[in-house]
């Protein structure tokens, strides 16, 4: 296994060593968070969302990428763009050093917040920690991109360790700090609602409400109640210029996208995707509960796989979410005989992990939808487990009873 992942994140440096050259032009997408801040940090706030105004403050330190005729939309919400205000009083290249550096300060505060739960972790150094996560296509990519993604894996483990000691409010907070990827936290909106985790859903519309408030501070009410509105204007923008297809997409509306239903109406494939989303979010709920008081991290993992899946938007980078339920299994794994079935939990991170793959299906013949399917197949063999060791239900029953859950 070392020598594997050693190989991938030689593979990555390599890659990362040959792409210098772009990153410092302002090919990255990490144009849109430092064209944010430089707008926000200016007093231009109400003007996060003009196109012009984007255009020309991206052309101040990004007027060699030749791809670009408009520009790179800046379509996260107003408050996330403070957070890159003081990354703008640096230069664009420094700025975007100095961010990728917090994100691997982000990958090392994992293992104190993760150790005391996980005793596989007990056994590892920071350091193997990071360069196992920096073996992660979704991660790497997540870096080389200057992506905001891995803030969103910090979040998501603060709400796993608030939901392990049953702080819940904690845990809905933390996880409401992520609404700057609203597409990954609402589908868990109604697990926890199903898990009749009231207090976390109060803690996610308390946490809403704040930034909301912090959003209109930045750039005025208008603007972001009008925000829902430019956010469909840029999908559709990006849809035209087939620069975000869902053919690209690793989850379900991308599997569905790569079927011949794409030729039928946009009712069908939307109604089928609805159907199926809700169906996984029951399912993944049902299990969740199920292995709350016995298993809980598979449970954790398996709503986590679901949340990538169903939600309307997801990248290569994105998947770097799935370095916690990663964690989660290999430690469940290396504590428990799982026969068999350990070739469901753990063959899944292996594609996951191989580079030569992920690049084939993403930039060369793009299909990463595909990876759906492993993602799918990954659910099914933690559901699977979760069956298996969950105890009967009488058992289950008296345990409830004992431990007053």
């Amino acid at each position: 296994m070392a020598v594997f992942l050693g190989t991938m994140l030689l593979l990555h440096l390599i890659i990362a060593w040959g792409s210098r050259s772009l990153i410092s032009k302002g090919y990255p997408d990490f144009t849109i968070f430092y064209s944010a801040g430089k707008i926000v940090g200016s007093g231009l706030g109400p003007q996060l969302y003009d196109e012009s105004t984007q255009y020309r403050i991206q052309q101040e330190f990004a007027a060699g990428v030749t791809t670009r005729q408009g520009p790179l939309p800046y379509n996260h919400p107003p408050f996330e763009a403070l957070l890159f205000v003081p990354i703008t009083w640096f230069p664009y290249a420094i700025a975007f050093v100095l961010w990728d550096i917090l994100n691997i300060l982000v990958l090392l505060a994992l293992l104190p917040l993760l150790r005391p739960y996980l005793p596989l972790l007990r056994r590892a150094s920071p350091m193997s920690l990071l360069f196992g996560s920096l073996a992660f296509f979704p991660v790497f990519i997540a870096l080389l991109q200057g992506q905001d993604i891995l803030v969103l894996v910090l979040l998501l483990t603060l709400t796993f360790v608030s939901l392990k000691r049953k702080r819940d409010f904690a845990a809905g907070c933390w996880l409401g700090f992520g609404l700057f990827r609203l597409h990954f936290v609402l589908p868990f909106v109604p697990i926890l609602l199903l898990q009749k985790k009231y207090k976390a859903i109060l803690g996610i519309a308390a946490m809403a409400l704040v930034l909301a408030v912090v959003s209109a501070m930045v750039v005025g009410w208008r603007a972001t109640v009008d925000y829902p509105g430019y956010v469909l204007h840029v999908e559709h923008i990006m849809g035209q210029r087939k620069t975000a297809l869902p053919i690209g997409m690793p989850n379900l509306r991308g599997l569905v996208d790569s079927l011949p239903l794409r030729r039928s109406s946009a009712t069908l494939r939307n109604s089928i995707l609805a159907a199926t989303s809700l169906a996984l979010i029951l399912f993944g709920a049902s299990r969740w509960k199920m292995s709350e008081a016995v298993i809980f991290d598979l449970g954790f993992s398996l709503c986590v796989i679901i949340t990538i899946v169903v939600g309307y938007h997801a990248f290569a980078y994105d998947l770097s979410l799935l370095l916690v339920p990663v964690l989660l299994v290999m430690n469940f794994c290396s504590e428990r005989d799982t026969g068999m079935s350990q070739w469901a939990l753990v063959g899944p991170i292996l594609i996951l992990f191989l580079t030569p793959l992920q690049m084939f299906l993403g930039l060369h013949s793009a299909r990463y939808s595909l990876v759906a399917l492993v993602l799918l197949v990954w659910a099914w063999g933690i559901a699977r487990e979760i069956s298996r060791q969950a105890p009967p239900r009488k058992h289950a029953l008296k345990i409830a009873e004992t431990t007053g859950t």
